[in-house]
């Protein structure tokens, strides 16, 4: 072979290894994000009322707060989870179909538990969980489970839910141990559950009526901790991107503290549900760290 057919040939074979090189660059650059898609079960739980009525919330009711998890934690367009400076969070949640035995469920995501209660206020025997969580709970490794109640007495009177935080993270301002897996989920009253912009929910509170309040114990749930850190000006909610804030703000007035303006758009804050529309890249990195390594939580995404 002649020395010039053998350059031509290196010459064509760089130009073929490049060219592939360049597809492959291509190809992950347009690479579909992982979506971390978590079933749920939301346990209804009421005192013999009819569904529909007080705390037996409708299965429309449900249907709305799982858009309202979506649109915020996707930062859906077009709705109240887009802002332009918030991040899509790339997690997901569907109602899941089937029981723990298999069996398809009349309602998606739906189990109605008549707790035989009027009122469930936390940290006394009785409470949600020393009592109602052990009793209704279905396994923690393949469900996210939510519980709806009517939250009532002096220690419930200002509550509007409540979170489990994950153990086992490796996140700084988060132990080893954040409870037992019979306890494993979040808490909503049910007058907070749910979007009276997606149905006529007449129960809904007037301030907490967008579900946010799901949203922000979900965070929690996920590894998030308050925006403010529950403390002054030396406390950090340990993300970078969220300005330091000495105490939670209740408005949406634009509120100026530690030297930089508060964050009050932000999911954990204490705001206004119209006030909310914002999860940060520290934030979201928070959250894929603990599904990625969290027991339980690791093995519910698919």
């Amino acid at each position: 072979m002649k020395k010039y057919e053998i350059r031509l040939l290196t010459v064509l074979g760089i130009l073929v290894l490049l060219a592939g090189c360049s597809e492959d660059d291509e190809t992950q650059t347009n690479a579909e994000p992982f979506i971390y898609r978590i079933p749920v079960i939301v346990h209804v739980v009421h005192n013999g009322e009819e569904v529909g009525n007080g705390p037996n919330i409708s299965q429309a009711q449900v249907q709305s707060q799982i858009e309202v998890l979506n649109e915020d934690f996707r930062r859906i367009s077009g709705t109240n989870g887009f802002n332009s400076d918030g991040v899509d969070t790339e997690i997901e949640f569907y109602l899941a179909t089937t029981d723990p035995n298999g069996n398809v469920l009349a309602e998606p995501g739906i189990d109605r538990y008549d707790g035989g209660r009027i009122i469930w206020p936390t940290g006394l025997s009785t409470s949600v969980d020393s009592q109602l969580k052990p009793a209704t709970i279905w396994d923690p490794n393949r469900y996210f489970n939510i519980w709806t109640v009517n939250f009532g007495g002096f220690v419930g009177r200002n509550l509007l839910g409540y979170a489990q935080f994950p153990s086992n993270s490796g996140l700084m301002g988060l132990n080893e141990d954040e409870g037992s897996a019979q306890t494993d989920g979040i808490v909503v009253g049910y007058k907070y559950f749910g979007s009276g912009e997606k149905g006529n929910f007449p129960d809904l509170n007037e301030t907490y009526n967008l579900g946010r309040t799901a949203t922000h114990e979900v965070g929690h749930w996920i590894g998030l901790r308050h925006i403010w850190g529950d403390g002054d000006c030396t406390v950090d909610d340990f993300c970078d991107d969220t300005p330091i804030s000495d105490e939670p703000n209740y408005s949406c007035e634009t509120h100026v503290s530690c030297g930089t303006q508060d964050m009050i758009e932000n999911y954990m804050d204490y705001t206004e549900d119209q006030c909310m529309s914002i999860f940060t890249q520290d934030q979201k990195d928070r959250m894929i760290q603990v599904l990625e390594n969290s027991p339980r939580r690791n093995t519910l995404y698919n």
